[in-house]
């Protein structure tokens, strides 16, 4: 949301507040996985496209005027074992 989408931070957290209730806030039961991956889908193209005019818009390029923030990812996973 930051780097490729050009949000502000304010705005990426209010986006990622949204997007962790409209997500999470619907539990499936009975099936793999706590939640249903095509509302992520719909609500990740939902704010896609409401930065960039179209859902489907890849997220692999830079801007077109080679302007953008620079981002890199992190993710850390830590598992313990009782």
């Amino acid at each position: 949301m930051l780097g490729r989408l050009g949000m502000s931070v304010d705005k990426a957290i209010r986006c990622y507040g949204n997007l962790n209730g409209d997500v999470f806030s619907h539990k499936q039961n009975g099936q793999d996985g706590k939640f249903k991956a095509s509302r992520l889908e719909k609500v990740i193209k939902d704010i896609v496209k409401a930065e960039t005019g179209k859902e489907d818009e890849r997220m692999l390029s830079t801007a077109p005027d080679g302007t953008g923030c620079k981002t890199y990812v992190v993710y850390h996973r830590f598992l313990c074992c009782a």
